[in-house]
């Protein structure tokens, strides 16, 4: 999937000079590599009377290749268990999720909550990973993703649940194919004017 057009990139920390840690740091620091790959942190600690520079790999420190449309919501401290937040890509909601396991009788699928699986109740409107083939629709529970008027290569559980006044914020519905919900999750300014 894409980003949505107002946020084209994921959001990483700006370079900003200046700033005063408590009384403690001065001058705090933060500069990317010119290929973006290291982050390096400086600036002047002035109980101990040094300067420092520590340096970063990226990859290690920020969820590079999750693009989800509420950054904030990774690592909040709340496990949202749907797709994209709960990804391998997005660190299984920045840990606030335990890490998926196998559901016995669906190859593989892996979730973080296996009793939602085939429990009668179609897991919120049908989202990923829940309500994928790997995992049996649901158990059941959920229908079978059908297309959706307008949007060809939208497959969702529940079609009127697309431009349905009510932003879905997760896989598939809040997705580039989806339409991101139908315009529901886009801004007012950006709903009006995005097209597939």
């Amino acid at each position: 999937t894409k980003n949505p057009p107002h946020r084209p990139y994921t959001l990483l920390p700006m370079n900003s000079k200046g700033i005063i840690l408590g009384e403690i740091i001065l001058g705090f620091e933060l500069e990317f590599s010119i290929d973006g790959s290291t982050l390096a942190v400086g600036g002047y600690d002035l109980v101990r009377d040094f300067g420092f520079v520590k340096v970063y790999d990226v990859r290690e420190l920020f969820y590079v290749d999750c693009t989800v449309e509420k950054p904030e919501k990774i690592g909040n401290g709340f496990c949202d268990v749907n797709e994209p937040y709960y990804s391998e890509e997005c660190g299984y909601d920045g840990g606030d999720c335990v890490l998926p396991v196998p559901v016995e009788g669906y190859d593989n699928c892996m979730v973080a909550e296996p009793a939602f699986i085939g429990n009668g109740f179609c897991y919120v409107d049908g989202v990923l990973p829940f309500s994928s083939e790997q995992c049996g629709f649901d158990g059941g529970d959920c229908p079978i993703p059908s297309p959706v008027e307008g949007y060809p290569n939208c497959l969702v559980s529940f079609p009127e649940r697309i431009a349905d006044g009510t932003c879905l914020d997760s896989l598939p519905y809040n997705s580039y194919e989806c339409g991101f919900d139908g315009g529901d999750c886009l801004p007012p300014e950006f709903a009006q004017t995005f097209t597939l």
